[in-house]
C-alpha cells in the first residue's frame, strides 16, 4: 500500500488495498460513557512514532488517561542480553508529551515481554492523568537496534475532560 501526503493541505490518499491492519491506531467502540480506548498493532521492524499528519489516531488533548496495556502477540527478542521497550506520548510534530509515560521499560530479562500471551499494565507518568493541552501520538521506543522479533497491541483507555 502506498500512501502519498499533499505537502500543502496534508491530505493523504491511498493506492490500492488499504490493509493497514491498526498500524496507524483506530477507536473502539464503546458503551462506557466518557471512557473510551484506542488500540495499536505493531512489530519490531515498525513501531509507532509520531507522523506529523491526521492519519494516526490520537489521544486528544486535555484528556485524561484511564490506562494503558501492552498485549504481547509475539515475544520480542534480540542479539544483545537485554530489549527494553517504552510507551508513551508525542505531539504530530515529534514534539514529547511523555516518551514512558504510559509503560516505563519493560525488557526481555525481567521476562515480562519475552513469551507470547505477556501482558504489561503501564504504570508510566501519564496513567491516572491528563495529557495536557495538545493531542498525543503513541510512540514506542526501544533500547537496541537488533531486535529480531516481537509483535504487539497497546490498547489506551482515557477519558475526555473538559
Amino acid at each position: 500500500m502506498t500512501i502519498e501526503l499533499a505537502p500543502i493541505r496534508g491530505v493523504a490518499n491511498h493506492y490500492g488495498t488499504r490493509t493497514t491492519k491498526n498500524k496507524y491506531g483506530g477507536q473502539e467502540s464503546t458503551k462506557m460513557g466518557v471512557v473510551k480506548s484506542a488500540e495499536w498493532h505493531f512489530s519490531y521492524d515498525d513501531l509507532p512514532a509520531a507522523l506529523n499528519s491526521n492519519l494516526p489516531q490520537v489521544i486528544p488533548a486535555n484528556a485524561s488517561i484511564v490506562s494503558a496495556t501492552l498485549y504481547i502477540d509475539e515475544a520480542f527478542t534480540s542479539t544483545s542480553t537485554t530489549t527494553d521497550l517504552t510507551v508513551g506520548l508525542e505531539q504530530k510534530d515529534g514534539t514529547d508529551i511523555d516518551v514512558d509515560g504510559l509503560i516505563t521499560a519493560v525488557n526481555a530479562e525481567s521476562a515480562l515481554i519475552d513469551a507470547d500471551g505477556d501482558v504489561v499494565n503501564g504504570t508510566g507518568a501519564l496513567v491516572g492523568k491528563g495529557i495536557g493541552a495538545n493531542p498525543g501520538q503513541l510512540i514506542v521506543d526501544k533500547s537496541v537496534d537488533d531486535l529480531t522479533a516481537g509483535k504487539a497491541r497497546c490498547v489506551v483507555e482515557f477519558a475526555y475532560d473538559k
